[in-house]
């Protein structure tokens, strides 16, 4: 699986960068990421609709436990879908106006990683490590304990 990370940054701060960067390379045995980091939102216009996902990120209480985000994650892998797409800090406005180019009116699953008010660069790395955790959990190794 590919997930490309879209988050409404124009810079990210050195540390969180460094802390990506190392969440990247642990991902890699699994999966492969891209982070597009950007003020304004678009996607690629050759996107068809059965292999590719949008995960919309809001705020609000936290959607899953890790290990139910471990067997949301297995469910996308067997669904399918080989290019996740996850949209972070961008109004409801622009991620529908970059949707509407795109063919069969695609729709995202929306889904929140915490109840806490989180800077748009925290949670940009909270969802890598959470992404990292989820596999972890579903190669039964005991990071997420």
């Amino acid at each position: 699986m590919h997930y490309h990370i879209y988050c409404n940054l124009k810079t990210m701060d050195i540390c969180r960068q460094n802390a990506i960067q190392e969440f990247e390379k642990r991902l890699s045995a699994y999966c492969s990421t891209t982070l597009h980091p950007g003020l304004s939102l678009s996607f690629p216009k050759d996107i068809k609709e059965t292999n590719h996902l949008f995960l919309y990120i809001r705020t609000g209480p936290s959607t899953y436990s890790s290990e139910e985000f471990a067997a949301f994650l297995k469910d996308i892998q067997h669904s399918g879908k080989s290019y996740v797409h996850v949209i972070i800090g961008y109004s409801e406005t622009a991620l529908y106006d970059a949707l509407a180019p795109l063919p069969n009116c695609i729709l995202p699953l929306t889904l929140s990683l915490t109840g806490s008010c989180l800077s748009l660069e925290t949670i940009t790395l909270l969802f890598y490590e959470q992404l990292y955790r989820a596999y972890t959990i579903l190669q039964g190794k005991t990071y997420h304990k």
